[in-house]
């Protein structure tokens, strides 16, 4: 896992921290190591990364390796349309909205959601940017959860279980926004 990433986890388990306490949980011995790693990553400072993190527009490195996915972006997939079906082409398409962190996780029993999701495909991207009621993956001691994102002014996400709107949650840390879902054939 990359320096940054464990930064930005660190910010989701606590937003409050400091660069002085991030320094000291990276084990660095001075506080400027902190902003070395943010000024590397793009960031102006501990603030400008913070916001990035907590907004859900911070880009996580890879979660695993999905070779099969980044493959099926240049293979025909059947598009039906109307009463008709034809083979496209959606690696053009696929390419242009989607980070090249993207990957695809399949819905089954054991998968976070609702049991009537089940066989469905969502795809992930880590680095597109969260809105109000955005779906979210999100990691809650090793295990996926599907919530929905909501802000409030100058306060932490809130983050809802999508399986259960009455439940909260607090993630370690969010994988990425859903930003597509392939509904299985009933």
């Amino acid at each position: 896992m990359s320096r940054i990433n464990q930064m930005a986890q660190l910010v989701l388990a606590n937003p409050t921290i400091t660069a002085k306490e991030l320094a000291q949980k990276m084990g660095y011995a001075e506080q400027k190591s902190v902003y070395y790693w943010l000024e590397k990553a793009g960031y102006r400072g501990m603030k400008e990364f913070k916001k990035s993190v907590l907004s859900g527009c911070f880009r996580f490195g890879t979660v695993q390796e999905t070779p099969a996915v980044k493959d099926s972006r240049k293979l025909p997939i059947p598009l039906y349309a109307g009463d008709k079906m034809k083979r496209v082409d959606c690696s053009e398409y696929l390419g242009s909205h989607l980070g090249p962190e993207a990957f695809a996780i399949q819905l089954s029993d054991e998968s976070p959601g609702h049991p009537a999701d089940k066989g469905n495909i969502l795809i992930i991207d880590p680095e597109a940017c969260c809105n109000q009621g955005s779906i979210v993956l999100v990691s809650i001691k090793g295990r996926v959860h599907q919530a929905r994102v909501y802000y409030l002014p100058d306060k932490s996400p809130i983050y809802v279980d999508s399986g259960d709107p009455s439940s909260l949650l607090s993630p370690d840390f969010v994988i990425g926004k859903v930003v597509f879902v392939i509904r299985r054939a009933i």
